[in-house]
């Protein structure tokens, strides 16, 4: 089998595929599907420091060539991934890259270093 390893920065990966946040989930929800320790990372779905509802409805809209989504990152904040996610996805055997969102600089600072103190996690 080929060699398809990369190396952005610091963060090796077995290949160049990594799913795109906030369409992968947490990349949990996909384990009955594929065999996601083959992807090189999962960009985890957006987490803010504070619980976050997101846009209101509808977010979601047909086109002729597929749909658009305007989610608004829902979530339910940093602590609720560090406590509930985190101990489920921390032993994928792929790059778990962590994607942080804020509406201040000081937000994004705060939650990239409560996950920063996490293992197995490569990247934010």
């Amino acid at each position: 089998m080929a060699d398809l390893s990369v190396k952005i920065g610091e963060l090796q990966m077995k290949n160049p595929v990594m799913t795109a946040s906030g369409t992968f989930g947490y990349g949990e929800e996909f384990a009955d599907f594929i065999d996601i320790a083959r992807i090189g990372g999962i960009i985890v779905k957006g987490t803010t420091l504070h619980k976050r509802e997101g846009n209101p409805y509808p977010r979601m809209a047909e086109t002729p060539s597929g749909m658009l989504n305007a989610v608004g990152l829902q979530n339910k904040g940093v602590h609720y991934f560090v406590k509930e996610i985190y101990p489920r996805i921390k032993d994928i055997q792929t790059n778990m890259i962590v994607n942080v969102s804020g509406s201040a600089i000081e937000d994004y600072v705060e939650t990239a270093s409560i996950i920063n103190e996490l293992v197995n996690i490569p990247a934010i």
